[in-house]
């Protein structure tokens, strides 16, 4: 994977072109006085470099976890997950049946003036 090495003073004199070059090329190392002094790639490319970081950090993570026993078994990783998605109908249900008394009780303040249905900060 060649990366181009180009002078700031080339980059800024073509940067819109450079820029669209960038949508299907590697990140372009710039100089300034013959050293490096930035890279310029493109946002999807910085985006899927940012994730694959992350997720190696993940693992990394995991590994440490591992080798320092902070582990659990999967039967009870399972069953943790299965408990909360049994729950989760009856948050549904909680939270239908808390925007239905709302409504019932909205009407009832319509007819108090237009300050009525405001909230107080």
């Amino acid at each position: 994977m060649p990366t181009d090495i180009i002078s700031l003073t080339e980059f800024k004199n073509d940067a819109s072109g450079w820029i669209e070059r960038l949508q299907s090329q590697p990140p372009v190392v710039l100089t300034q006085n013959g050293r490096g002094k930035a890279v310029v790639q493109s946002y999807e490319s910085y985006r899927q470099q940012r994730y694959a970081v992350a997720l190696l950090q993940r693992v990394i993570q995991g590994q440490a976890d591992a080798l320092a026993g902070r582990t659990i078994p999967h039967e009870q990783v399972m069953a943790k997950l299965k408990a909360a998605i049994d729950a989760q109908p009856a948050k549904r249900q909680s939270a239908t049946e808390s925007r239905k008394k709302s409504a019932e009780i909205a009407p009832a303040r319509k007819g108090k003036g237009a300050a009525a249905g405001r909230r107080r900060a």
